[in-house]
């Protein structure tokens, strides 16, 4: 708020500086005519003693004296009010566009803040499923149809939060998702390319609203290290030992039953089919639900499946696993052993923002610390049996690791 006021209150000084020299030089002109005006002198006879159009005027000692004094003092007034106001003006030209940028944004968040709002205050409910100020939530029952399109159940489903979604996907990747939806799941598409209601500026000034809500990485770090120790039991401010397998089966499945950011943390809500219904209420709650649900971890469904090994099959080392997990995919870019990335693998360790600049070297500033994703690489490279499960401590792989980056031949 004090931003904005200071964004609105610069541009309205500027205005009121233009105003001030617009009218003042208005007031000087038409004083300089008025005072002409009244000093034009009648004729001092008749026409008969005096010829057509003429009439006595001042004498030039008068006309070189102080009327010229006068015109020119006018004059020299009226050039020092523009040479000195215009470099005034300009001078704060900059805020004055400053503001103006700022003040646009704004109005931009504002207007995505309507969009995101309840149907009763005037929005598209966004709210509704994901939470108010996009915390996470719950969708409405979302209907599950067969192959033939029969009725097989209603079901409850997780809405994950928003307030932490441009820490996992550059704003582009979220374009695509408001504008195509996540087909099988309740999310429509909203954008008109998708067939849903928004234009392309209030696609944006829906992201604009959304950019201006995100948790920073050191508050989402710490929402998950609070979800963790509560679904552990463990005490507020304990040790987690990341090395523990039960670490990384939790943080795969984070908040899917707990309701914690509405599963926004949780590599299960990809990998496993069903994972995001898994603990909602259906109905009717005798339904066959085997085709949809009860899928062991990392099965696969909208991301590959984990169960057949993912090292050696999909990366060759955990580190490569823990490199991916960092970055995630970037679509149509190489990935693993031979995967072609989508876009739609969240980075979990890296702002993907900050990724995509070249001029931007940050690091670890996603959702996850390096330990909780090293914690989930072990938990889902375990998943292809016990001759994957790596027994190499989160401290050993990254020491492992910088060993390899310092000793590695320099390129030719």
């Amino acid at each position: 708020m004090t931003l904005l006021f200071s964004a609105v209150l610069a541009a309205s000084t500027v205005k009121a500086v233009g105003v001030v020299i617009a009218v003042t030089t208005l007031v000087g002109f038409v004083t300089y005519a008025i005072i002409n005006v009244r000093a034009g002198r009648s004729e001092v006879s008749s026409e008969i003693e005096l010829a057509a159009n003429r009439k006595p005027y001042y004498d030039d000692e008068t006309l070189e004296g102080p009327r010229l004094t006068r015109a020119l003092g006018t004059g020299f007034v009226l050039m020092a009010i523009v040479a000195v106001g215009l470099p005034l003006y300009w001078l704060n030209e900059p805020s004055r566009q400053t503001g103006a940028i700022e003040n646009f944004d704004q109005t931009f968040i504002n207007r995505g803040a309507k969009l995101f709002a309840p149907t009763d205050d005037g929005g598209y409910n966004c709210a509704g499923c994901h939470g108010a100020e996009g915390v996470g939530g719950q969708a409405p029952p979302f209907t599950l149809t067969d192959t033939n399109g029969d009725f097989v159940a209603t079901v409850t489903w997780r809405a994950p939060a928003l307030n932490t979604v441009l820490l996992r996907y550059s704003e582009e990747e979220l374009r695509q998702i408001l504008v195509y939806g996540r087909p099988g799941t309740p999310m429509p598409p909203w954008g008109t390319d998708g067939g849903g209601p928004l234009t392309t500026q209030q696609i944006n000034e829906l992201i604009a609203y959304l950019g201006s809500i995100q948790l920073t990485s050191d508050q989402a770090k710490a929402e998950v290290e609070d979800a963790l120790r509560q679904e552990l039991d463990l005490a507020d401010g304990a040790d987690i030992d990341y090395d523990d397998p039960e670490v990384g089966q939790t943080l795969f499945n984070l908040g899917l039953e707990s309701g914690t950011a509405g599963g926004a943390y949780s590599c299960a809500r990809c990998h496993t089919k069903g994972a995001s219904f898994l603990h909602g209420a259906v109905e009717p709650a005798d339904a066959d639900l085997s085709d949809y649900a009860g899928f062991p971890d990392g099965s696969g469904a909208f991301g590959f499946s984990l169960t057949s090994g993912v090292i050696p099959r999909q990366f060759l080392t955990i580190q490569d696993l823990i490199d991916f997990l960092h970055k995630g995919s970037e679509y149509g870019i190489l990935y693993g052993q031979r995967g072609q990335g989508s876009g739609r693998m969240p980075s979990f360790g890296d702002n993907p923002d900050d990724l995509a600049d070249e001029n931007d070297d940050a690091d670890g500033d996603g959702m996850f610390t390096d330990d909780m994703i090293c914690a989930v690489a072990k938990y889902e490279a375990s998943l292809g049996g016990e001759d994957s499960v790596i027994d190499d401590t989160c401290a050993e792989i990254a020491e492992a690791a910088a060993t390899t980056t310092t000793t590695a031949p320099e390129e030719p």
